[in-house]
């Protein structure tokens, strides 16, 4: 070799040194094991068949015929099976294969990063894509050419449906983290089987909306709701990369900050964009809005947001609290950054914390919102305070019994206690359901004796019952005595934040 082409040479070696080795170990397996090679190879030959007995089928009338629709169709399940289904389950298994063929310790052992190691197999599973979506593009084009269909909805569905399968690949990637025990895996991977199906399915039936419908490129509406779906997919994205990465850390390492700082991204986040809406709603396509749509659109908020805090709480209000060396060493100087940063830490007393303060931001944001907007609408009110109280109510109260049963028995774990809080809540919701074959408590004009059962009682608050008052008093109540229950374990983790500032030596090997 001349030494004139040696430097290019060297400088691509070099630049292949920056390449994430995860990412090259997964594309030389994925791309030599069978399954890649079958499923490559059949998507060529069902494409093939689908052109020329399509063609044949159609006969002459494909000179004027507009069919390029239901090829592209046809085409799209092809495709639709690798990206949706294949590639999915091949990121979900490759993380459970890393367990069962034990190489998963040699991993843990080497500088590579948690977050290095998602990337690398989120990066594999891209480039899988991609190489499926250059062997069925020349199709795409030919169904371009039948007539029937333009090149901006061909390409509108490609990219949505490319950002799709990335998500469903890194929602598998998070699954597969929590695959520990091998009885686990079994139940794991059938669920996962019926999810990747289901999202098959929804696909389809998108993407045949979609063509018997076209996109409104020249409607700002359009582009306003897309980039309403882009911020959430990505948010959410952000949210399981977060949660992938936690649960490949270390025990003693922080492993909760990252996903709470991304659920409450996704929070504020769907609160801008209503706020948005309610400011500018002509943007939206929305040329006008009553009170009945303010109203619909914050009880919508209030239930999805009670729903994520609520499972988000459940993980979060049950850890140990106390901080380990490895997070402690890790804190700010400044006692204001870690003040700040106290519900963000790992522990259940500051899990619970941060909940409860998103839980009060809610509370606040839909009554300025009907407020603001004039819709005073008590049902609305009374329901959203009530999603509130019940989230707080039942997580802090399985939070309080947790750490009671730690001092009473030794080896008490979080799983133990997420498993105490669920049955804390199927207990309030069953006993109003036994109360009711007693005659002396089955009538409808004492609904305290459903207080306890939040599906009852919050159907209720929904619907305008005349005891709403008593009820969310009842509901405020009790809640603020489980609060008051858990201020002592609060403050006991700011004492235990303000105590413990970084050591200088772990700081400056930053």
């Amino acid at each position: 070799m001349s030494s004139a082409t040696a430097p290019p040479l060297s400088r691509i070696d070099r630049a292949s040194e920056w390449l994430n080795p995860i990412l090259v170990k997964e594309s030389r397996q994925s791309l030599k094991s069978r399954q890649f090679v079958a499923t490559f190879f059949l998507m060529l030959t069902a494409s093939w068949l689908i052109s020329v007995f399509g063609v044949v089928v159609e006969g002459a009338g494909a000179e004027y015929r507009e069919i390029g629709r239901t090829f592209f169709f046809n085409y799209y399940i092809v495709l639709a099976v690798a990206v949706f289904v294949v590639v999915p389950f091949s990121a979900f298994r490759s993380l459970l294969s890393e367990r069962d063929l034990h190489t998963w310790e040699v991993l843990s052992i080497t500088t590579l990063k948690p977050r290095e190691i998602v990337w690398g197999k989120l990066s594999s599973a891209l480039l899988q894509i991609f190489i499926y979506y250059s062997a069925i593009t020349p199709f795409m084009a030919f169904a371009k050419l039948l007539k029937g269909i333009d090149v901006v909805s061909i390409a509108l569905v490609l990219v949505a449906s490319l950002v799709g399968s990335m998500m469903l690949s890194l929602i598998a990637l998070t699954a597969g983290t929590f695959g520990n025990q091998r009885y686990w895996q079994i139940f794991m991977t059938l669920g996962m089987l019926i999810a990747l199906l289901n999202a098959f399915g929804a696909s389809l039936a998108l993407v045949n909306g979609v063509l018997e419908a076209p996109f409104e490129l020249d409607s700002a509406a359009f582009w306003w709701v897309a980039g309403v779906i882009a911020s959430f997919v990505a948010a959410y994205g952000i949210l399981f990369l977060q949660i992938a990465v936690g649960q490949l850390t270390f025990d003693a390492d922080n492993r909760t900050t990252g996903v709470r700082l991304a659920a409450a991204g996704i929070f504020w986040l769907a609160v801008a964009w209503l706020a948005a809406w309610l400011q500018w709603h002509s943007y939206f396509g929305t040329s006008t809005i009553g009170s009945n749509e303010i109203n619909e659109a914050l009880s919508i908020l209030a239930t999805l947001a009670a729903i994520q805090w609520g499972l988000l709480g459940l993980i979060t209000a049950t850890e140990t609290d106390p901080l380990s060396r490895r997070v402690r060493r890790g804190q700010s100087r400044f006692l204001i950054v870690r003040l700040l940063r106290t519900p963000l830490m790992p522990g259940g007393a500051r899990g619970y914390l941060y909940i409860i303060l998103h839980l009060a931001a809610l509370a606040i944001f839909v009554v300025a919102a009907m407020s603001f907007s004039f819709s005073n609408n008590e049902a609305t009110c009374n329901y959203v305070l009530g999603l509130c109280c019940y989230v707080a109510f039942y997580l802090g109260l399985g939070s309080a019994v947790a750490r009671l049963a730690r001092r009473v028995f030794g080896d008490f774990r979080p799983a133990h206690a997420r498993v105490l809080t669920l049955l804390l809540v199927a207990l309030g919701s069953i006993l109003p359901q036994t109360l009711y074959f007693f005659e002396a408590f089955r009538t409808a004009s004492r609904p305290q004796y459903w207080i306890t059962d939040p599906f009852h009682t919050l159907g209720n608050l929904a619907s305008g019952n005349t005891h709403s008052t008593m009820l969310i008093m009842l509901l405020a109540g009790g809640t603020a005595v489980v609060v008051l229950l858990n201020i002592p374990s609060i403050l006991a983790t700011f004492g235990e934040v303000t105590r413990n500032p970084a050591s200088p030596d772990a700081f400056e090997k930053k």
